[in-house]
């Protein structure tokens, strides 16, 4: 693990919707090439935390920084001005997400929906494009899938074509969000396979799951979110060893 400066860093983050506060005071530093897997109940601000981070939700007080850049805001002054939309994009070109849905455009093959954005927003030829994006189906496994349309494959193959089409903008940082959630059994190993193996290429990755054996195995930490806040944090070692804390065995217990 590098100790450089923390490619991500959160800072008594706050996030309502309406009155109802999701993210209360959430501070937290990943480093770059860092595989940090964060945990907990449903409704504990683990997926809107990431749509945070890539300003798929705007926070309100706090502050979170990707690399050297204040995401989502300047400040002026002490105090938080808004970026507008055009840079908010341009911000986005470092960070790659991976949700629930799979999120491809139905119209376009796999080998298409990969090349749309590096070549529309890094400018890229579309033979460079295409090279890269070949070279990405190959390391998923989806070569021979190229030309397919998304509705022709499995929902492993999709989620395997969603990543790919992430990494193809060369992102610093990797956002999972329940990446085998809306997936059956059989296809989420082939799924944690590809991930596990982006984790060993020194990727920096904030992973939201509920696949436990998959979060010890491949993370550096593990973060317990809960009502808002972060409750635990440590290596996979201090969560599922011995001296765990009440709640945290307790919470552990309902999920194995």
């Amino acid at each position: 693990m590098s100790t450089s400066k923390p490619l991500v860093r959160a800072e008594k983050v706050d996030k309502w919707f309406g009155r109802h506060q999701v993210l209360k005071g959430v501070s937290l530093t990943v480093e770059k090439g860092e595989v940090v897997s964060i945990i907990g109940p449903s409704g504990s601000g683990k997926s809107t935390f990431l749509r945070c981070v890539n300003q798929l939700e705007t926070y309100q007080e706090g502050r979170l920084y990707v690399g050297d850049q204040l995401i989502g805001y300047e400040e002026q002054n002490g105090r938080l001005v808004a970026l507008n939309n055009r840079q908010i994009v341009a911000q986005r070109r470092h960070i790659g997400m991976v949700f629930q849905q799979f999120n491809l455009f139905w119209h376009m093959t796999v080998l298409e929906n990969i090349v749309e954005a590096p070549i529309m927003v890094l400018g890229q030829s579309r033979e460079q494009a295409t090279a890269k994006a070949m070279e990405l189906l190959a390391r998923v496994g989806l070569a021979e899938k190229a030309h397919a349309y998304p509705m022709k494959l499995s929902g492993g193959q999709q989620q395997r074509a969603a990543i790919a089409r992430a990494l193809a903008m060369n992102p610093e940082l990797m956002l999972f969000d329940e990446p085998t959630s809306a997936l059956d059994p059989e296809t989420t190993g082939e799924v944690l396979a590809v991930i596990g193996e982006l984790a060993k290429t020194g990727m920096t990755m904030i992973i939201v799951t509920h696949e436990m054996g998959f979060a010890r195995q491949v993370s550096d930490r593990i973060v317990l979110m809960e009502d808002g806040m972060i409750q635990h944090e440590g290596p996979p070692e201090a969560f599922f060893g011995e001296g765990q804390s009440p709640r945290l065995k307790a919470f552990l217990s309902t999920i194995h």
